[in-house]
């Protein structure tokens, strides 16, 4: 495939459990990133349907630190969304000890995508798909930018007919893997799963199967990050650990003041350079 409903395909980006990101050229000669999903024969009328409702919700969604959707639609045996594209790389070059990023700038990083939540859940839009993959970065720009948006219900609209599930299972609320119900709590702790492994270089529960992975997260307390690293600061540790908690009531509600604290807590450790790798 060289082109689709007049973007000019020019590389890929990488491949996903709903599909296959491409840079492109739009009709007027611009460059975006374009997200093709390769649609059953049997879909191509209910799916192509519910991909474009959905993806609707990311053109809602205007926040300097959300990807923009600029089109969406279907052609054939595709749907597709057309989004901004953003240079720099995710925040997955960053999980290895060799790349970590200082505390101060990783929570400020955090308190953006904190920030674009927040505006997410204020017209009830809930991600459900939080992780390091989906947070864009480009430090010499101090950009940071959650993705992904666009896609937060698309997973639930093709699940009955494709067994796609939304969602990164390590990264998933205990509510969500059991398939009960979700809100804004829902993506609090998959950012707390996020920083968690930005921080620590691991996730909190850790299996072989999935099975075992939903047993440790319904049943266990995840460890909390100053028993891995002592040397992180006890109110870094507190606030991760409550966004954590297996049960909704017990976690922060409100995206907008978790960012407040993040953002207090990347000052209190020093504030934090503008760019790194």
């Amino acid at each position: 495939m060289r082109d689709l409903a007049g973007y000019r395909l020019l590389r890929s980006l990488g491949k996903g459990g709903l599909g296959e990101v491409f840079e492109a050229a739009a009709p007027d000669g611009s460059i975006v990133a374009l997200k093709a999903f390769l649609l059953r024969e049997d879909d191509q009328g209910l799916a192509a349907a519910a991909f474009v409702r959905e993806a609707s919700l990311g053109q809602r969604l205007q926040h300097p630190d959300v990807v923009r959707v600029l089109d969406r639609g279907s052609q054939g045996e595709y749907a597709y969304l057309v989004m901004e594209f953003v240079p720099g790389h995710d925040l997955r070059r960053h999980v290895p000890a060799a790349n970590r990023l200082p505390l101060p700038l990783l929570l400020r990083t955090g308190s953006r995508v904190a920030g674009a939540l927040a505006a997410a859940h204020a017209i009830h839009v809930i991600h459900r798909d939080i992780k390091p993959g989906n947070v864009l970065v480009h430090w010499p720009s101090d950009t940071v930018k959650v993705a992904d948006f666009g896609l937060a219900r698309l997973g639930d609209a093709f699940r009955s007919r494709t067994g796609v599930v939304a969602g990164t299972p390590g990264y998933m609320a205990p509510e969500q893997l059991a398939e009960g119900v979700i809100g804004p709590y829902t993506d609090l702790y998959s950012l707390g799963v996020t920083l968690f492994e930005l921080i620590s270089g691991r996730l909190p529960f850790e299996a072989r199967s999935l099975g075992a992975l939903l047993s440790q997260v319904a049943n266990r307390t995840a460890p909390t990050l100053q028993s891995l690293l002592p040397q992180v600061p006890p109110a870094v540790s507190a606030l991760v650990a409550e966004l954590l908690e297996r049960r909704p009531a017990q976690r922060p509600a409100d995206a907008a003041a978790v960012a407040e604290r993040l953002l207090s807590l990347s000052r209190s450790a020093g504030g934090g350079p503008k760019s790194r790798g």
